[in-house]
């Protein structure tokens, strides 16, 4: 793979240009872009913050280059060592420290997810990579009426929260699942599902269950 965007590397590295020579490049009209990459073994939804501790010297000319440009960078899914093709874009909130050894720690926060169409591991000039991407619907509502049923069971059962079925119409796919807690693997298997819909449907269904199991136990052990 590496061997063909060598081959490629002048017009991939056009497209990145374009990241930079944009600001707002998010209001573009086209769902496709080249941005910065960051591969790591996380996946952050929509709105979600995390801390990144940035050391390495190619990821520390990302961030500098992100910061002077006010640009976002990908974070694209790391998997038992390999890339894969779906992951989440950030932007970096603020640097909340620096340290002697030209390191920081970043507070980065989840904008959009994306499936990655092409990668190059390093896109020289620049010593970090880039990917073209192709963004994902986030702003897909919860449709099914048995997902609403299991969103509206979910809060109640699980987290003592009541919701009606207006409020839940008004919800999308993945700021329930940022109240799930999910694991990064289970992130990774949402946003890569071509019905993410139905896979969350079944990931509610499974949790409900769990707790009621749970329940019953303990009503059990009480009654004895």
């Amino acid at each position: 793979m590496l061997n063909y965007f060598t081959k490629i590397s002048g017009k991939f590295l056009n497209k990145f240009s374009t990241v930079f020579a944009f600001k707002n490049y998010q209001l573009m009209k086209t769902r496709q872009l080249t941005i910065p990459m960051f591969p790591l073994n996380m996946v952050l939804l929509p709105g979600e913050t995390t801390k990144l501790y940035i050391f390495e010297d190619r990821y520390r000319q990302l961030v500098d280059d992100c910061l002077n440009n006010d640009a976002s960078f990908g974070i694209p899914y790391m998997e038992k060592g390999r890339v894969q093709k779906f992951g989440c874009e950030v932007k970096i909130n603020r640097v909340l420290k620096t340290y002697e050894n030209g390191g920081m720690d970043i507070l980065v926060e989840a904008t959009n997810l994306f499936q990655m169409l092409e990668f190059s591991e390093i896109l020289k000039p620049k010593l970090y990579g880039a990917g073209l991407i192709e963004y994902l619907n986030v702003n897909q509502k919860i449709l099914l009426n048995n997902l609403q049923d299991a969103t509206v069971n979910y809060f109640s059962t699980v987290q003592n929260k009541i919701i009606d079925y207006e409020t839940v119409s008004r919800l999308t796919v993945y700021s329930v699942a940022s109240a799930l807690q999910l694991t990064n693997p289970e992130k990774y298997k949402l946003i890569s599902s071509p019905n993410q819909q139905l896979y969350l449907l079944n990931l509610l269904n499974f949790i409900i269950h769990i707790i009621n199991t749970e329940q019953r136990l303990k009503d059990r052990f009480v009654d004895n």
